[in-house]
């Protein structure tokens, strides 16, 4: 009856959407050009504008090579809207579990960012982990219109607002993010896909008993 039982739960989870895990970064570079703290502690920002709805499910911030084990500071990175709204927020350390080739991240609670919106990531440079700049091969992935970098001191991730104050070819990276662009299944199509896994189950459960 286990084996049963664990086939007919497989089946289920076959069929049944399941959230995706972000598959791009929001912007990335080949090689590091200057990494550097003054030792000033500032909240960098980063402004930009989606061009289609995503889903935000992961904050990261920069590290100068080796994984999460570059990092010896805590990072807070923070999402806003263009109002200073927060959005979402985590703590970027020495235990992220997910990277990139100069990020690390961490997961957060799916946010969804709509596309024509303003957008503002901020994250805490401390005071000794390095920021980057005038950076090789950058890249910002689409569906975003990266506008610029802001930067307020502080070692914090407070809002910045939307003023850009550094452009994208040689601005400071600090946060970043990472995101999907899945399409969510409308209602309607859930419960008829929750009804049709429902008919599937008592029609397996008729063929065991026979």
């Amino acid at each position: 009856m286990t084996k049963k039982f664990l086939g007919l739960t497989i089946l289920a989870v076959a069929f049944f959407p399941i959230a995706a895990l972000a598959d791009s970064p929001a912007w990335e570079f080949t090689t590091v050009g200057t990494s550097y703290n003054n030792g000033d502690g500032y909240s960098l920002g980063e402004v930009f504008v989606p061009t289609q709805n995503m889903n935000v499910d992961f904050l990261g911030y920069y590290t100068n090579g080796g994984g999460a084990s570059g990092l010896t500071e805590d990072h807070s990175v923070s999402l806003y809207d263009a109002s200073g709204n927060l959005l979402a927020t985590t703590t970027v350390d020495s235990s992220a579990a997910y990277f990139t080739t100069h990020f690390v991240y961490n997961s957060i609670s799916t946010v969804e960012l709509l596309a024509g919106q303003t957008y503002v990531i901020d994250g805490a440079s401390g005071l000794t982990d390095p920021y980057a700049y005038d950076d090789t091969g950058f890249h910002v992935y689409a569906p975003i219109n990266l506008l610029g970098d802001n930067w307020v001191v502080g070692n914090n991730s407070d809002f910045t607002g939307t003023t850009v104050i550094g452009d994208v070819t040689d601005g400071y990276w600090g946060p970043d993010f990472g995101y999907n662009t899945s399409v969510t299944p409308e209602p309607s199509s859930l419960w008829l896909l929750g009804s049709g896994l429902a008919s599937l189950a008592g029609m397996l459960r008729r063929k065991l008993r026979a």
